[in-house]
């Protein structure tokens, strides 16, 4: 595309433009790729063109249009930088070049789980620093797309499959369809191209007796709601190829069977004349109430407004939408629908509203530090369905689908996520895990005195409040990991003698905090405790050879300098449940300091326990948990007779209990035949359960020996 078409095209929305800019931009991008081509022969620099055609079909401002053309050339031209393009095109420029040359930089360690994350990250940082780079970088993969088959096939999947799962559903969370739709579209043709192929050939066989259905259809309509007197566009829209695989599979029918392979589109003048529209065509039409939804009185965050419905019409199902002409804009361009092109900003408090709750949302997940954590949060929160629920005021809540009432009282205020101790749901006391729906009115019960609970973090659905609760356990767990950091060290350091409160004001201990950046020893020690920093880590960094003998003590290290830990408030990856012993919630249990390994949980009286190095036992609480469960083993004697097995599991079950593993038969708990004529008939089994605690346990117990046949049954 040529400088005057792109000049010409940019004039027919923003005649105003900086063209000299553009000029300037389009030639210096042109020299710095020169002599570059793509894998198919072409130009380099037509791909940055291309991108920028996209954008301008989007009406965006001349800066954006001028960083596409630019968007490769500092990661391209060793002598292009950062400041050179600020010194030549100005700052705004320089920044969005910058934003998307850094989409390609972050990186997460790992496997093919962390990648994936990194890819996520990738545009989450874009789009936290200005809307415009996620744009570009948009507008960017698309142009990539249209011309992927110049690539190796493994890249192609491996291109198209990132498309799938992170570009496309982006466009979506944006509200820009028209992206959306291509992207998924070539995708589509690259990761699956023979059912692509097939459902292209087949809609083009029909294309002519279904856009005659459709033209039927919106000219009988139009002459309705005119009848009406309800002024209105009316036209079809057909569905891209991907929309109509994804619904074959979800209804598992053959192409033939899909029969609203066109939609309508209603466009009026105004939001009265939407609800007119729709009363008129549900008075002459069977309408589908299930798919009826009204994007007008409840709009998505992203600004998306529209009315929703289908129809019936000779068996034939069509959905339809109906909206203004300035919501069809938003409709098909999303958040770029809301960008000043004449200014380079938001053009309305609207739109204003519409970035914070983006970058709001973004920066919570940002927070999540584990790639599996994030990769769920930015599923749920950015790519996923959303619900709307309303406060006891009438306020309309926007959260993901899934969400529940602890999600809901994080996004009100963090102090209401705390002290939240129950929630109305609809006038009904309801679970705070019960996932709210489409319409629920959620009152909140707060309590000074109530706090959360670490159990939360296993159904919340929102980043903010995997945030919030993860940090409200931070701040509690402080004092004891402190604690639990003072035995560790001690331990490691071998000197029961020391007294670690004066070693910790030494000048070593200074050194070593500026060497891992704390500001305190606190810190430190907080860091020991909670298993950031490994004991033998830090003694690493200390001379115990030239350690100062001023810092002993007469008082020896005893086994009650440490409070006793609550093991529900660890991470669960600091400690090790033993499997000599079995350990389960509600039993007598010691944690054992093992080196460089955190704490390995055994019953008291568990023969695997080093008794000789006592100063490294801890006295440990560990109540049950709902939703959490640990293995343990019970051994039963039964009469040997028909169905037996099945009753014994009946009454596990009846106790929601799982059975995990189990062996059955007529030998003894030594593996060995039973040689005793007096044991024929007996059968001797064993089974792992996996239970909350010791009170489930004992329960299931009961229960196995009320049955008759049994004649003994015990924990091994």
């Amino acid at each position: 595309m040529s400088l005057g078409s792109l000049i010409q095209s940019i004039k027919n929305y923003n005649p105003e433009a900086d063209f000299d800019l553009l000029e300037y931009a389009y030639k210096f991008g042109e020299e710095c790729h020169a002599g570059q081509k793509r894998k198919s022969g072409a130009p380099y620099f037509s791909h940055c063109i291309g991108t920028a055609k996209i954008l301008i079909d989007l009406k965006l401002d001349i800066y954006t249009i001028c960083a596409a053309i630019l968007h490769d050339t500092i990661e391209d031209n060793k002598e292009v930088t950062r400041d050179r393009l600020a010194w030549q095109f100005g700052e705004t420029v320089a920044d969005l070049v910058e934003g998307v040359s850094k989409i390609s930089r972050y990186h997460f360690k790992g496997g093919v789980r962390q990648r994936q994350a990194e890819s996520y990250l990738k545009l989450l940082l874009a789009t936290a620093q200005d809307i415009r780079v996620i744009l570009i970088k948009l507008a960017d993969r698309l142009h990539n797309m249209e011309t992927l088959s110049f690539q190796p096939e493994s890249r192609q999947r491996e291109i198209a499959k990132e498309t799938f799962e992170v570009y496309a559903p982006m466009a979506q969370r944006l509200g820009i369809s028209r992206l959306k739709s291509r992207l998924e579209d070539l995708a589509f043709k690259h990761t699956n191209p023979e059912e692509y192929q097939l459902i292209a050939k087949l809609l083009n066989q029909k294309l002519v007796k279904r856009e005659d259905y459709a033209n039927q259809m919106a000219e009988e309509i139009e002459n309705t709601l005119r009848k009406a007197e309800v002024e209105a566009e009316v036209y079809g829209r057909p569905k891209n190829i991907y929309s109509i695989h994804q619904k074959m599979k979800e209804k598992g029918t053959a192409f033939e069977e899909i029969f609203d392979l066109m939609g309508l589109r209603i466009l009026v003048k105004n939001n009265p004349d939407c609800y007119r529209c729709i009363g008129v065509i549900h008075n002459n039409w069977h309408h589908v109430p299930a798919r009826f939804k009204d994007f007008i009185g409840l709009p998505k965050a992203n600004g998306y407004r529209s009315i929703h419905t289908t129809i019936m019409d000779e068996g034939r199902r069509i959905e339809i939408q109906i909206r203004t002409h300035p919501m069809h804009e938003v409709a098909q361009d999303g958040i770029a629908a809301h960008w000043s092109y004449k200014e380079g900003v938001p053009s309305t408090n609207e739109s204003e509203t519409i970035f914070k709750w983006l970058r709001g949302m973004l920066e919570d997940i940002r927070e999540l530090k584990n790639p599996n954590q994030f990769i769920r949060s930015m599923k749920h929160e950015l790519l996923a369905d959303q619900v709307y629920v309303f406060t006891p005021r009438g306020e309309v809540i926007e959260l993901p689908a899934g969400s529940t009432s602890v999600d809901f009282a994080y996004k009100i205020h963090t102090q209401v996520g705390d002290t939240c101790k129950g929630t109305e749901v609809n006038g009904m006391i309801m679970p705070l895990r019960y996932q709210l729906r489409n319409g629920d009115r959620v009152k909140i019960i707060t309590d000074v005195n109530a706090h959360p609970a670490r159990e939360w973090l296993r159904w919340v659905r929102t980043a903010k409040a995997q945030n919030r609760i993860r940090q409200w356990f931070r701040e509690q767990d402080r004092v004891q990991a402190i604690e639990l950091g003072k035995r560790f060290l001690e331990i490691e350091m071998k000197r029961p003698r020391t007294d670690i409160n004066i070693w910790l004001k030494s000048e070593r201990v200074a050194e070593i905090l500026q060497i891992l950046n704390l500001k305190s020893s606190e810190d430190l020690l907080q860091h020991i405790g909670t298993g950031q920093q490994l004991p033998a880590d830090i003694i690493a960094l200390v001379s115990i050879d030239n350690f100062p003998k001023d810092i002993e003590s007469t008082n020896g290290v005893i086994f009650h300098s440490t409070p006793t830990i609550d093991l529900n408030t660890l991470e669960p990856d600091s400690i090790r449940i033993m499997k000599c012993c079995h350990p389960i919630p509600g039993d007598e249990v010691v944690a054992y300091v093992t080196k460089g390994k955190g704490l390995s949980i055994h019953k008291h009286d568990c023969r695997r326990i080093p008794r000789e190095d006592a100063d490294r036992l801890i006295q440990v609480n560990w109540k049950p948990i709902d939703e959490l469960s640990y293995p343990t083993e019970i051994t039963f004697e039964v009469q040997d007779r028909s169905g037996i097995l099945g009753k014994v599991s009946t009454a596990i079950a009846e106790q929601k209990i799982n059975i995990r593993a189990g062996n059955f038969g007529p030998a003894n708990l030594n593996g060995k035949t039973n040689l005793n004529p007096a044991k024929e008939g007996v059968g001797y089994n064993k089974m792992i359960l996996e239970v909350t605690g010791l009170e489930q346990l004992e329960e299931a117990m009961r229960a196995i020996r009320q049955l008759k046949e049994v004649i003994r049954v015990s924990r091994r």
